[in-house]
């Protein structure tokens, strides 16, 4: 049976929370692109179809306990305090923008940051992921929203399980969620902020189906992350980079935004050697060139692992007008793109990541859950 509609979690605090006033970008003062306004673009296209797409914006609380599974404790402190304590010692109120970060070959010793100034090196790695007072809120709200839409997940899952069993389905039209969310998640390291990301909702998402489906029948389920950000999601290679559940997968540009991840050469290290898949693309891909080589990824890497879940890192900054990325992609491309995951044949959840030409936002991340529905 196909499904008729997809069910999208979100919430208006994802609008009304977050909003830095500016952006250092290539040099120059520029508006903050991570804006408020990306969400409701989105939401508006949701809205006006709703034949395809059910909205809810009730979200449960799951407290710290899934977000420290994947984040350093310290971290989590310093981003629940760090716009007060700037504050305090004289920071400026458009918010926590490191001036000084800790390079490698700046490190003689090792010092302890005590001030909020020497924190904010500390735990970013960036200069556009800006604290202000409600960034924390923001993001943890991001991340408890994902995660109710990841219990639904797994419930869907389970019962999806159960009708392939019973002979009542195939596996043609799996269920699928999707995540509104902002800010987002895969540049958020374990104990990082940056590129926009603080909490990382994709890991966050993906340890807790580990997690949750361990507990409750002793045994993991799978899961493979599929991130098609234009930008590499070195966040959540890193979280996972030594564990061979979940399979990290990212189709991303080459020489780009965050420069010095997403290499071919990185594929994982102990456990996790094999599990890490980057694929780099130049900056002239076009439609059919990027399609065909996730299709390429899907069937040589995704679908041989046998996942029992699909989380996908949903960036539409792939697309041709973003203004801060953007490969050749037209928005004829987005329902092949949500075709092709549905091939994989297994319950998934999107989450939103990247994607800043707001006129377009909504018929590319539409055009992903449509063709994924089968309803391109």
């Amino acid at each position: 049976m196909t499904p008729s509609l997809m069910k999208v979690y979100t919430s208006k605090l994802c609008t009304t929370m977050h909003v830095p006033k500016f952006e250092l970008l290539d040099g120059g003062e520029s508006q903050f692109f991570e804006s408020p306004e990306r969400r409701e673009a989105i939401h508006r296209f949701l809205v006006e179809h709703p034949e395809t797409f059910e909205i809810t914006e009730q979200f449960d609380d799951f407290g710290k306990e899934p977000i420290q599974r994947v984040h350093a404790q310290d971290f989590i402190e310093y981003l629940e305090s760090a716009f007060e304590l700037w504050i305090a010692e004289g920071g400026h109120p458009n918010g926590v923008i490191p001036s000084t970060i800790p390079h490698k070959k700046l490190q003689i010793g090792r010092v302890k940051p005590k001030t909020s100034f020497a924190k904010a090196g500390e735990y970013c790695f960036d200069l556009s992921a800006v604290i202000t007072k409600d960034t924390f809120k923001a993001a943890w709200n991001a991340a408890q929203i994902t995660l109710t839409a990841t219990k639904e997940l797994l419930r869907l899952g389970t019962e999806y399980e159960k009708n392939m069993v019973d002979g009542a389905i195939n596996r043609s039209h799996p269920p699928g969620l999707y995540a509104l969310v902002r800010p987002p998640g895969h540049h958020a390291q374990s104990n990082l902020c940056g590129g926009y990301c603080y909490i990382n909702n994709a890991a966050v998402s993906t340890q807790w189906i580990i997690d949750q489906s361990e507990k409750e029948s002793g045994q993991a389920k799978k899961v493979a992350i599929l991130d098609i950000d234009f930008h590499h999601g070195n966040g959540t290679q890193e979280i996972f980079y030594n564990v061979r559940n979940p399979l990290y997968t990212s189709l991303h540009s080459e020489d780009e935004y965050p420069h010095f991840t997403g290499s071919e050469l990185e594929k994982g290290e102990g456990d996790g050697l094999g599990y890490n898949i980057n694929i780099p693309l130049p900056k002239n891909t076009t439609d059919d060139e990027y399609i065909e080589t996730l299709e390429k990824l899907i069937r040589e890497s995704v679908v041989p692992y046998k996942p029992d879940y699909i989380i996908v890192s949903l960036g539409v900054d792939t697309y041709k007008e973003d203004p801060i990325a953007g490969f050749l992609v037209t928005s004829d491309a987005y329902p092949r793109m949500g075709e092709a995951i549905r091939k994989i044949g297994v319950p998934t959840l999107f989450i939103q990541e990247g994607g800043y030409c707001i006129e377009k936002l909504g018929i590319n991340v539409g055009g992903v859950l449509r063709g994924y529905l089968g309803k391109a």
